[in-house]
């Protein structure tokens, strides 16, 4: 059967092969993403646009500010005048029928987008980023005030965002920042960690919905134990059971097991419906710079899936843990060269886990411990058991490569190349590398010798 040709499809490929056809089998699929694509700019370019009329209309405030002032209005309050803020709010709250609090959120990304954020507002108007990811940018970098960091820091997540999805940018966005311009970390967390909480919302017949807002490494310990717990009482852990009696199935769901699991803690102290599993602990990683770690530096440590935490938090994590992993990282890029421990274990394996973090399938975030170190180019065609050959995919990633077209290539220092059925590729770098920020051009006081 002849190739059909598809007139769309006029990209370049780095690997020389004519990508102006698809598959017959792949037509429909290609014909439906190719549409995505291109909504998601079109929305993304009316994001922009929305952007700009909102710092327009605070410019509009400030001069209505000025008329008032010279006209000789009197205002009160501790605030200054408002009210021409408030009229504005009002008007474009009514007419597009949404609250005051969503008319002031977009009215200051809009402001910082225009005047802060160029590269980010023109990324987004040509639908390179979408309303997510210029979010994502400018919430970990709310509190940098200096115009050369801010610069450089938007320079830097803009490379990240324009391959990644919008929650991972959000996790090396507050990286960047936080390495960047190191009080963030520390002065942001003291004020977050004075608001942790516990609340309930009731959401639904039965149903009520308890939050807790925690300090991230006591929140994702939680998380990962719940869900060790709960993944235990399913073969696989991803909620398939392949080769079980129908009897001896739990029908509930990963999800719905946690909410069990964590009632039965809550409650009871222990997981009361599978007494075999209260031994079970939790496992969180922190990568911590060895000057931090022997407190002669304070640069932020990264905890894995969140991103950076204070330097006094990850040494306490480290005085408690039972174990140490040595990573060694390139000087200039970040990639991560060697990992080793000083007890003997499967290093290569943690090397892998240290490098990717979680499943490497673009937008997929599954911690690392819940994921199979696969071999790109398959053991039995000649893959070697190597760092440069193995990449962590969750069990359902990880049948999806090897059960369908989808075809991965490693481009070194941990970057994977994603080509789909449909011949669209997709590019997907490890954590640590994106997310370094080389030593020299991190703030420190100029009053503080180097420590050494």
């Amino acid at each position: 059967m002849e190739p059909i040709t598809t007139p769309e499809r006029r990209r370049a490929d780095p690997h020389g092969v004519d990508p102006r056809w698809v598959d017959p089998h792949w037509v429909e699929l290609d014909a439906v993403v190719t549409r995505a694509e291109r909504i998601r700019r079109e929305i993304a370019r009316l994001h922009a646009e929305r952007a700009v009329l909102c710092a327009e209309a605070l410019d509009l405030v400030a001069d209505r500010v000025d008329q008032r002032a010279a006209a000789g209005v009197e205002h009160r309050g501790s605030l200054g005048d408002d009210i021409p803020l408030r009229e504005v709010v009002a008007e474009l709250g009514a007419a597009l029928r949404v609250g005051d609090q969503t008319v002031h959120g977009w009215l200051g990304s809009g402001s910082a987008l225009v005047h802060h954020y160029p590269l980010t507002l023109r990324a987004l108007r040509a639908g390179v980023i979408d309303e997510r990811h210029a979010a994502a940018i400018l919430d970990a970098a709310a509190a940098i005030e200096d115009d050369d960091l801010r610069a450089e820091y938007e320079r830097r997540i803009l490379e990240v965002a324009a391959v990644e999805s919008a929650a991972r940018v959000r996790v090396t966005a507050r990286t960047i920042a936080g390495r960047l311009q190191r009080d963030l970390v520390d002065d942001r967390q003291r004020r977050a960690h004075e608001r942790r909480r516990v609340r309930l919302y009731d959401i639904e017949d039965g149903l009520t919905r308890l939050v807790a807002d925690l300090p991230a490494a006591l929140a994702r310990a939680a998380f990962e134990r719940v869900s060790d717990l709960a993944a235990a009482v399913d073969d696989d852990g991803d909620g398939e059971h392949d080769g079980q009696h129908d009897s001896d199935r739990d029908e509930r769901c990963l999800d719905e097991r946690r909410a069990d699991v964590l009632a039965d803690l809550l409650i009871g102290g222990t997981p009361a419906a599978h007494p075999d599993l209260r031994a079970a602990g939790a496992a969180v990683q922190v990568t911590v710079p060895l000057l931090t770690l022997a407190g002669v530096d304070d640069e932020p440590a990264i905890l894995s899936g969140h991103g950076p935490i204070d330097a006094e938090t990850a040494r306490r994590l480290a005085a408690a843990a039972p174990g140490w992993e040595r990573v060694v990282q390139h000087p200039l890029t970040g990639e991560v060269l060697a990992c080793d421990r000083y007890r003997p274990s499967a290093a290569l394996r943690r090397l892998i886990d240290v490098r990717d973090e979680h499943c490497r399938w673009p937008g997929c975030r599954r911690s690392a411990r819940r994921c199979d170190a696969d071999h790109t180019v398959a053991y039995a065609k000649g893959g070697e058991t190597a760092g440069s050959n193995l990449a962590l995919f969750c069990r359902r990633h990880h049948r999806l490569k090897h059960a369908s077209p989808w075809r991965v290539r490693q481009l070194g220092a941990g970057r994977l190349e994603f080509r789909s059925p449909t011949g669209r590729t997709y590019l997907n770098d490890a954590p640590p590398v994106v997310a370094f920020v080389p030593h020299d051009q991190i703030t420190r006081d100029p009053e503080d010798p180097p420590p050494f």
